[in-house]
């Protein structure tokens, strides 16, 4: 594995450099959003059933959830040699805005946040692998929203959700690769492989969405009443 968070920020050139800038503006502006709206927020939550989010307040923080996600995900902490990294949390804003909004909302946010990936850089081999590696794993993060008063629980099982449908597309798509490290089963291989990275980052998550003080913030920006 090799440390890269800032190698990788320095090295960012063209066209994803400008996208992590684009992303950072868009982050400032919809945080600024968030402030803006709260007099709106409350007042179309005075009209809503008691206990539900506000339409604006849902939308908002969907929006500044995904492009956090997007910016955390340049932060790259570890690197394989073939691939797959670890990233500083950039799933736990999709596994918090799921578990807090519902599987509507959690698994849109979590596609959205899909496509990001394929347009932030995307290695394809495959039709089916690409949906596999992309669409399906990254859309399967909106699990968390199934688990809405245990967030960690939530971020292990979606997190696991991703990994195994990366375990999957490498099993089929790359095992070959395998075999040249001497793996006779291309299943080990491609389980270990997607838990050094992906298995990594969703432990990563879990930790940290079971902080106290992380509940407790989550819980204050994603205020439903």
């Amino acid at each position: 594995m090799e440390f890269k968070l800032f190698s990788k920020l320095a090295s960012l050139a063209g066209i994803e450099l400008y996208m992590l800038l684009g992303a950072l503006v868009v982050l400032a502006l919809l945080a600024w959003g968030v402030v803006a709206s709260r007099k709106r927020a409350k007042a179309e939550m005075q009209e809503a059933p008691a206990g539900k989010p506000s339409r604006t307040q849902t939308l908002v923080y969907g929006a500044l959830s995904i492009t956090l996600a997007f910016v955390l995900s340049y932060f790259k902490l570890f690197s394989l040699p073939l691939g797959g990294t670890v990233t500083l949390l950039s799933m736990l804003p999709i596994f918090a805005y799921a578990a807090y909004f519902g599987p509507l909302y959690g698994y849109t946010a979590a596609f959205a946040f899909s496509l990001l990936q394929v347009v932030q850089g995307a290695y394809i081999v495959h039709p089916v692998q690409f949906i596999l590696d992309y669409f399906v794993a990254f859309t399967l993060l909106g699990t968390a929203s199934f688990f809405p008063k245990n967030l960690p629980v939530g971020a292990a099982v979606a997190g696991f959700l991703r990994m195994l449908a990366s375990t999957v597309s490498g099993a089929v798509f790359f095992q070959d690769v395998g075999f040249e490290y001497g793996f006779a089963n291309p299943w080990v291989y491609s389980f270990l492989y997607n838990f050094l990275t992906i298995g990594v980052d969703t432990i990563l998550c879990v930790i940290v969405a079971a902080l106290p003080p992380v509940q407790r913030l989550f819980k204050r920006v994603f205020q439903k009443a």
